[in-house]
């Protein structure tokens, strides 16, 4: 998945937080006396010091920093661009649900939000508590290339594998190929794969079957390969496949333990 780079990430925010001449509104000077380059670099090193802390530190972290912010309502609206482009945005490197749902709340009775923003709070909170970190991976119904119907939990059923990586994935995503690639090249995930410790789950969760099939050669053939027949993960229903490729990194008792990951975090994790 793409990484966030910061120079476009700098681009993002002036874009996206309106800044006018002094004259017309708020003044770069007005968001603490640095410039959004500046601001994004602080943040950026903000999100790596959550992701060394434990999800009950991260969480006391984000509630003190979205507090502190409240008290202007200028670098209240920077703060939120920033959270989002850090936490939410799919090709961030530092997306994190999790570190989310602080904000989603804060979002939805700040008195700085504007009615938009607290509608839209409100729609992603039950889609952000789906499959959270420590809770058992919803179940689906998919189809296997042979026609057979099974789902998730009786697939991992019956191969008892330690840890289960659900891939989301696609013929015509590029990242999806390069994902496929890199999992297919790596030496210790092939052992594992091979010791029935590791179980590789992909999944095609859109309606070009046909395309999907004529692709299947391209994927490891240890791999358990299914397709949704009735888009039903696309519903948001169970989950939240808001972007391809999409990683869930499971345990044994088939417990989320990263949603929606990059893949580096999710190599590291997976031993």
């Amino acid at each position: 998945m793409t990484k966030c780079h910061l120079s476009l990430l700098c681009a993002a925010l002036l874009l996206l937080s309106g800044c006018k001449p002094a004259s017309q509104g708020p003044s770069l000077s007005e968001y603490g006396q640095h410039s959004l380059n500046a601001r994004a670099a602080r943040f950026e090193q903000y999100a790596q010091l959550l992701s060394t802390l434990s999800p009950m530190e991260a969480w006391v972290r984000q509630e003190s920093l979205l507090a502190e912010a409240e008290r202007d309502s200028a670098e209240w609206q920077l703060q939120m661009q920033l959270q989002e482009k850090f936490f939410l945005d799919p090709n961030s490197p530092y997306r994190n649900e999790e570190l989310y749902l602080p904000v989603v709340a804060h979002l939805q009775t700040s008195p700085h939000a504007t009615r938009e923003q607290r509608d839209r709070a409100a729609w992603l909170e039950p889609r952000l508590l789906l499959n959270r970190p420590g809770t058992v991976a919803a179940d689906f119904p998919f189809t296997l290339p042979n026609g057979r119907t099974t789902t998730l939990h009786a697939a991992i059923d019956s191969r008892h594998p330690r840890q289960t990586l659900l891939f989301f994935s696609n013929p015509g995503c590029a990242n999806c190929k390069e994902i496929t690639e890199a999992l297919a090249a790596d030496p210790e995930v092939s052992a594992r794969i091979a010791a029935g410790e590791l179980l590789v789950i992909n999944i095609h969760p859109d309606a070009d079957v046909e395309t999907w099939l004529d692709y299947l050669p391209n994927y490891p053939g240890e791999w358990i390969c299914g397709y949704d027949p009735d888009q039903l993960l696309l519903s948001d229903t169970r989950y939240w496949v808001r972007a391809i490729p999409s990683l869930y990194l499971l345990d044994e008792e088939k417990r989320v333990v990263l949603k929606d990951a990059p893949l580096e975090k999710v190599l590291v994790n997976g031993k």
